[in-house]
């Protein structure tokens, strides 16, 4: 029987969790749900019943897909936290504080190492949590997308810019592309092309690993959440907050299919290309987590309180 998390984090800092058994390690997804909670998912959908409680205004939980190592960025509390499902002992969860409001996160699993986006900073975190490895300033309301095949990341600026930094952090690629408020960014590791979406100005563009642009879509409305199938460069992004929209590799159509009310975050699955979406409201008005199949067939829907955020491993 599955032993169950519920104690509250103490200052959002440290906490003891009575872990789950081995079996429940192999659960596919994390969720954050109403910006206070995360959720543990299996391929079915089906929560288990451990869950991170206690939290206040969760941006991103992102899996590790080498390790099952947790990264959750906590924003009221400027703080990110690392947890380790496997790990039974006191130290189980890591904080890493002073990240200014943290939001997006990218992982790299080549080496564990994790790329933060505070609001006005980058950070690199060791895989351990450790050290901090790398800072990158002056950028306003980044979002990052670390490259796997040479662990070096792209960066947004909410200001327009789109910028490469290499592993240290040093800056490699200014590009040229100037947008209104690019907020999204997704890279594919075996051409090291990367794809920009620009919700506020309706654009979804595609650049090279030196930042020049190679295409750019403009006909899909609020374009949000961009995620590349690493196995055949094929991109998901959701447009108009309620629609999946599938794009081949070189920015061709393949389908659009209604995907629900309020999408606020999409995940590839690494299994077999289909889609987790957390839809804020979902088929219930008060939250859904549903899975399609790569071919946009939906495959289920699980109840989940107003889902923000997906991670699937």
């Amino acid at each position: 029987m599955r032993r169950t998390f519920f104690y509250p984090l103490v200052m959002l800092v440290t906490a003891m969790f009575i872990m789950a058994p081995f079996s429940a390690l192999y659960a596919d997804v994390w969720v954050v749900s109403s910006g206070d909670t995360v959720y543990n998912l299996n391929a079915k959908g089906i929560a288990y019943p451990n869950v991170i409680p206690g939290l206040t205004q969760v941006q991103a939980a992102e899996v590790d897909p080498k390790r099952g190592i947790v990264w959750i960025s906590v924003s009221a509390a400027n703080t990110v936290f690392r947890y380790d499902p496997a790990d039974k002992s006191q130290n189980a969860f890591k904080s890493i504080p002073n990240i200014n409001r943290p939001g997006a996160i990218s992982i790299n699993p080549s080496d564990g190492a994790v790329w933060v986006a505070g609001v006005d900073s980058v950070k690199k975190i060791s895989a351990d949590g450790n050290q901090i490895l790398a800072t990158i300033t002056g950028v306003h309301e980044p979002n990052v997308a670390v490259n796997t095949a040479d662990a070096s990341c792209w960066v947004t600026d909410s200001r327009g810019k789109v910028a490469r930094y290499d592993a240290s952090g040093n800056l490699v690629v200014s590009s040229p592309v100037t947008l209104k408020e690019p907020k999204y960014v997704t890279v594919n590791p075996k051409t090291g092309n990367v794809w920009v979406a620009d919700s506020q100005a309706n654009i979804l563009v595609k650049l090279n690993s030196s930042g020049q642009e190679l295409k750019r879509i403009t006909d899909l409305q609020l374009p949000t959440s961009p995620r590349i199938n690493p196995k055949d460069g094929s991109l998901w992004v959701v447009a108009s907050s309620n629609t999946l929209v599938k794009l081949s590799a070189d920015g061709q159509k393949i389908l659009e299919v209604p995907a629900g009310m309020a999408i606020l975050g999409i995940c590839v699955d690494p299994t077999d290309g289909g889609v987790w979406v957390a839809d804020q409201f979902g088929s219930s008005f008060q939250g859904g987590v549903s899975k399609f199949s790569a071919t946009g067939q939906k495959l289920f829907e699980s109840f989940i309180p107003l889902p923000s955020y997906v991670s699937a491993y």
